[in-house]
């Protein structure tokens, strides 16, 4: 299916009784309007179809209350598109799939060429009935459990919409709904992070309609969110030691770097300071009670992104030295560019539904990073409600359908073996690592080349990965003033 402009005489006229034919439209209504998708970091501007739908809030219950769904349609700019359009799924969860448009406008820039991109925003997130929580830039920062608790009953008090019915289960049915009022028989489906639960749900829901499956950043269907927060980002902080001691310019400048991290470890976890500092958006001054495990939240967030990850030997030296505010201001900044980005009560619907319930055996608290982290997702669930999803949400699914799976090597969040697990689902899979990127790498050098080439060829040949190992990645910071020269 292609949409465009459906007023341009004779051709407009055409177009209109292909799509009828194909059901995609109400008589004499195409239902989309021209729009503009953005993002606040971001000049460009991507040209595109948006509409809105409503489906059942509970799709066991068809008759029942509506909820808005918001779908935005790139559509192909070849002249003979083929039929199966890209699906993506956002990350988060919590983030919306047409907000990250321009973001992953290296990868669809080229998919585009041939099909149409899908992007729907998950139920709670973006225009799709939004759960937006009353924000506060600096609570990600903070590790009071009993605020962490306040700000939780306040953030359900403000919701109108019954949060029990937005999990994934419930999106995976959107997503029919979408596929069919669209006309579309098979699909091809993107995810990146969270995205992969709901790719790889949707391929074990609705088999028969995907094509291909394109995969970055991979939460195996099995895997419960959270638990492994730690333990991945201790991995992926060796990674970064080792990586400083083998660079001459960060091996000079931080001699100590092991030394350093295991200093950084011995902070005591509850021992709090009150600092100042200028929020980096407003400028307003920040009167702040932190602790280490506010560093901690702090690190776990810089270390997500390849060019934030530069700095964090030159942060970890900084706090060893008594400096906390170089860390907490770096990552306030990170927090102040995702303002907006993230439905706090849709990640929580999700999480505390389809994660926190099968915790089981969790490590006692500790002194290692983020060695509270679980037992805080409890908290903040003892409050939320448990919605209603898949009894099995992680039995893994078994699939002949071509799979392309995508590891950053230094990722803090979805590690490598998170990958390599995800990929016995699949007959037909090939799993690339990304040397030296974190999170989130289908943007970043030749990927977006190799995802067009595999969802168009259904596999790479022997020898086109070999570009991943020439990704570019940012020097690390050896002082304030940035790389060395």
């Amino acid at each position: 299916m292609k949409i465009g402009n459906y007023n341009k005489g004779a051709k407009g006229i055409l177009l209109i009784l292909l799509l009828l034919a194909m059901g995609v439209l109400q008589a004499g209504d195409p239902g989309f309007s021209e729009c503009g998708l953005t993002h606040p970091r971001l000049s460009r501007v991507i040209n595109a179809q948006c509409r809105d739908f409503e489906v059942p809030l509970n799709h066991g219950e068809p008759q029942g209350e509506k909820i808005r769904l918001h779908v935005a349609v790139i559509p192909a700019s070849g002249k003979a598109p083929d039929p199966d359009p890209l699906f993506f799924f956002a990350g988060g969860p919590g983030q919306s799939a047409v907000d990250s448009a321009p973001l992953m406008w290296p990868v669809f820039s080229q998919l585009v060429k041939q099909r149409d991109i899908v992007l729907i925003d998950q139920r709670g997130t973006g225009k799709s009935t939004p759960l937006d929580c009353p924000q506060d830039d600096e609570l990600d920062l903070l590790a009071d459990d009993d605020l962490l608790v306040q700000k939780t009953r306040e953030c359900l008090d403000s919701l109108a919409a019954d949060v029990r019915f937005f999990t994934s289960r419930q999106a995976v049915e959107d997503v029919a709904f979408v596929r069919e009022a669209l006309g579309y028989e098979q699909i091809n489906l993107m995810g990146v992070s969270y995205g992969t639960r709901m790719a790889q749900l949707v391929l074990r829901e609705y088999p028969g309609t995907v094509r291909s499956i394109v995969l970055d950043g991979v939460i195996p269907l099995e895997t419960v969110i959270g638990v492994d927060f730690a333990a991945s980002l201790q991995q992926s902080m060796q990674k970064l030691l080792l990586n400083c001691g083998a660079g001459a310019a960060c091996s000079k400048a931080f001699p100590d770097l092991d030394q350093d991290w295991h200093a950084y470890l011995q902070l005591p976890v509850d021992e709090t300071r009150q600092l100042e500092i200028a929020h980096p958006r407003t400028g307003e001054m920040l009167k702040l009670e932190v602790d280490r495990q506010s560093l901690d939240a702090a690190l776990r967030m810089l270390s997500y992104s390849s060019e934030t990850r530069s700095l964090l030997p030159l942060l970890i030296h900084t706090v060893v030295e008594g400096n906390w505010l170089l860390m907490l201001g770096q990552a306030l900044q990170v927090v102040a560019s995702l303002d907006g980005e993230m439905s706090e009560g849709m990640h929580n619907a999700v999480v505390c539904t389809e994660d926190v319930p099968y915790y089981e055996n969790l490590p006692p608290p500790s002194n290692k990073v983020l060695g509270r982290f679980p037992q805080q997702i409890q908290k903040l669930c003892s409050v939320w409600p448990r919605g209603e999803s898949y009894p099995d949400i992680h039995r893994p699914l078994q699939s002949a359908v071509p799979a392309l799976l995508l590891s950053g090597e230094l990722d803090p969040v979805t590690p490598v073996s998170y990958g390599e697990q995800a990929l016995k689902q699949f007959s037909s899979g090939q799993h690339l690592v990304v040397p030296g990127q974190a999170h989130n790498v289908l943007p970043r050098g030749c990927v977006p080349q190799l995802a067009a080439d595999f969802i168009g060829h259904l596999a790479l040949e022997p020898g086109d990965s070999t570009c991943v190992q020439d990704t570019a990645h940012l020097p690390f910071f050896i002082d304030k003033l940035g790389p060395a020269p």
